[in-house]
C-alpha cells in the first residue's frame, strides 16, 4: 500500500469526527484520504458486507443445488487441499446439511494433488457418482480450466463453480460463482474462496429458508470464525469484506461452541498471533498426510476425534517443518538468482513442499520465486511474487502447461518434461520485455514514517489490526529511530 503525505485539514477532520487520536488520524488519512472509505476503515461492521445478489450465476447456481436437493440427489463438494479449500468445504458441507437434513447425501472431496492435479479427477467422479451423486459444486476450485466443465459433463455430473481464482474465460457452460470474472459486476474481487464459499451460502439460506442477511449473519454467526481463519490463510487484501470477515470472526472465536473452536480453546487463547503461527501450518499440514483431517477439524461433532485430528496434524507439522528446512537449504545451494528472479529446478520430492519452499526462496532472495520440482517425465512448478503478476505470466506461456491457476501473487502449473528448456527461454524473455525501471517490490527501502510516536502510545494503533496484504503494519518513528508493529502490538526495531 502506498503511503502518501496526508493533508492536514483532513487529519483534523478525521481527529474530531471519528473521535481518535491525531497520530492515528495521521495514518488513516495518508492510506485512505477518502472519507467514506475511511470511516469503514475504521468502523468495520456486517453491515458493510455487499449484497451477494451481483455475482455471477449465483442465483443460478443456487437454484441447481435446491433442485438437486430436492430430487434426493447426492452432492458432492470437490476442494482444494489448502486451507481456503477445508474452510470453504466446511461452511458449503454445514449449509447442505442445514438445507438436506441428509449428511449421508453430501460428500467432500480434498484433492490429493499428487494424484489428482489442478484438473477434475474423472475417476474421483465416477467413484461418486455410483454412490449417488449427480450434483458436483467446487468451492476454491474449478475455474481457471476450462476442461474441468468437460469432466464433468462426460462423468454425467451437473457442475456448480464456485471459486476465485483468477479467469480468462468469458464464455461457462455451468454456473461459475466468481468475483474475478472478466463479466463480473461485484463491488469486491479480492474475496479468498471461502468468502465467495459465504457468499454462496449465503443465497443458498436466503433462498431455502427465507432468511434476511440480517439474520443469516446473526443465525449462521459460528461462519465468520472459519472464514475468517480461510481468509487469512490465502493472503488476500485485508480490506474492505475481508477486513470484516477477520475481525468479526477473531471476536466470534471465543463465543461459538463447536468442536473445533472449544479443541482450540482448550490450549489457550486464540489471538492473531497463534493463528499465523501455530493454527494455519497445522491445518495446512493435512495435505501432506490426509487432506479430508482438513475439513473434517472443521465439521465433525465429536470433540474426541477432532482433538485426535488436530494432535494428528500437529504432529505432521512438526515433521514438514524439519523436511522444508533441510530442502531450502539444498535449493539454496543450487538456486540460480538473477535481478528480478530466483529459479530452482529441483528434483520432486514430496509436492506440497513447493509452495512452502517457494514462498521462503522469495522472502530469502527478496525476488520474485519459482521452483520446478521434477519427476520422470513430469515438471510442477510453484511461484510467488514480489512484484509480478503470476496469473496473467503464466497465461501469456499457456501452451508450454498441462494445468496452471492461481493468483497474481501465488501460482502453479505442471507441464510435460520436454517443455521445461522452453519454458525457461520463454521466462527469461518475458522478463526480459517488462519494464524494470522501478525497482523489485521486495527490495523496496523503507518508505517515511507515517507518523511520529511514543513507543508509550502504542496502544491507540490496536483500530488497525488485522496486519497483512492490502494492510502493512505502520513504519513508524519515535522521533529518534524507526519501528513497525506486529498484529500484537508488540514493537519491532527497523535499522
Amino acid at each position: 500500500m502506498c503511503s502518501l503525505p496526508a493533508d492536514k485539514v483532513l487529519i483534523e477532520k478525521y481527529t474530531n469526527d471519528f473521535s481518535i487520536p491525531r497520530e492515528l488520524a495521521e495514518i488513516v488519512a495518508r492510506r485512505y484520504p477518502e472519507y467514506s472509505v475511511a470511516q469503514k476503515y475504521l468502523f468495520p461492521s456486517v453491515e458493510q458486507l455487499n449484497d451477494p445478489s451481483s455475482l455471477p450465476d449465483i442465483k443460478i447456481a443456487v437454484d441447481e443445488i435446491i433442485e438437486t436437493v430436492k430430487r434426493g440427489d447426492g452432492i458432492l463438494i470437490y476442494t482444494h487441499d489448502d486451507v481456503d479449500g477445508y474452510t470453504s468445504a466446511a461452511v458449503v458441507y454445514k449449509s447442505l446439511v442445514d438445507i438436506t437434513r441428509n449428511s449421508d447425501t453430501v460428500h467432500v472431496y480434498p484433492i490429493v494433488r499428487e494424484r489428482d492435479g489442478y484438473i477434475l479427477n474423472p475417476q474421483v467422479l465416477r467413484t461418486y457418482r455410483n454412490k449417488g451423486v449427480r450434483l458436483l459444486l467446487t468451492v476454491d476450485f474449478g475455474i481457471s480450466n476450462k476442461d474441468n466443465f468437460l469432466v464433468a459433463e462426460r462423468e454425467g455430473l451437473k457442475a456448480v463453480i464456485c471459486d476465485h481464482h483468477e479467469t480468462t474465460l468469458d464464455n461457462f457452460p455451468n454456473p461459475a460463482v466468481n468475483p474475478k470474472r472478466p463479466d463480473s459486476e461485484y463491488p469486491f474481487r479480492e474475496l479468498a474462496g471461502v468468502g465467495v464459499a459465504f457468499k454462496l451460502a449465503q443465497v443458498l439460506y436466503q433462498e431455502f429458508f427465507g432468511m434476511s442477511a440480517k439474520e443469516y449473519y446473526s443465525l449462521k454467526r459460528n461462519f465468520f470464525p472459519i472464514v475468517c481463519i480461510g481468509t487469512f490463510s490465502d493472503r488476500v487484501p485485508l480490506r474492505e469484506e475481508n477486513r470484516v470477515f477477520c475481525i468479526r470472526g477473531m471476536e466470534l472465536m471465543h463465543e461459538i461452541e463447536e468442536a473445533w473452536a472449544i479443541c482450540l480453546r482448550q490450549s489457550g487463547d486464540v489471538d492473531i498471533n497463534r493463528l499465523h503461527k501455530e493454527l494455519l501450518p497445522t491445518l495446512g499440514s493435512a495435505a501432506y498426510v490426509n487432506p479430508s483431517l482438513g475439513v473434517d477439524f472443521f465439521i465433525h461433532e465429536n470433540m474426541d476425534r477432532v482433538i485426535e485430528y488436530y494432535n494428528k496434524l500437529r504432529e505432521t507439522d512438526q515433521r514438514r517443518r524439519q523436511r522444508i528446512d533441510s530442502l531450502f537449504s539444498e535449493v539454496v545451494s543450487s538456486a540460480e538468482v538473477a535481478s528480478e528472479l530466483v529459479l530452482s529446478v529441483i528434483p520432486l520430492s514430496k509436492l506440497h513442499y513447493l509452495g512452502s519452499v517457494a514462498a521462503r526462496l522469495r522472502d530469502y532472495y527478496k525476488r520474485n520465486s519459482i521452483i520446478i520440482g521434477v519427476k520422470d517425465n513430469k515438471c510442477i512448478g510453484e511461484l510467488r511474487s514480489c512484484d509480478l503478476d503470476l496469473y496473467t505470466m503464466l497465461y501469456e506461456m499457456r501452451d508450454f502447461f498441462l494445468d496452471f491457476g492461481g493468483h497474481k501473487k501465488a501460482a502453479g502449473f505442471s507441464m510435460d518434461r520436454k517443455n521445461l528448456e522452453p519454458f525457461l527461454d520463454g521466462l527469461r524473455g518475458y522478463l526480459k520485455k517488462r519494464n524494470t525501471n522501478n525497482q523489485n517490490a521486495c527490495n523496496l527501502s523503507d518508505p517515511e514514517p507515517e507518523t511520529i510516536l511514543r513507543r508509550a502510545d502504542i496502544g491507540m494503533l490496536g483500530r488497525l489490526v488485522p496486519f497483512g496484504e492490502g494492510n502493512p503494519a505502520p513504519l513508524l518513528t519515535d522521533g529518534v529511530s524507526k519501528y513497525t508493529i506486529d498484529n500484537m502490538l508488540n514493537i519491532i526495531e527497523k535499522v
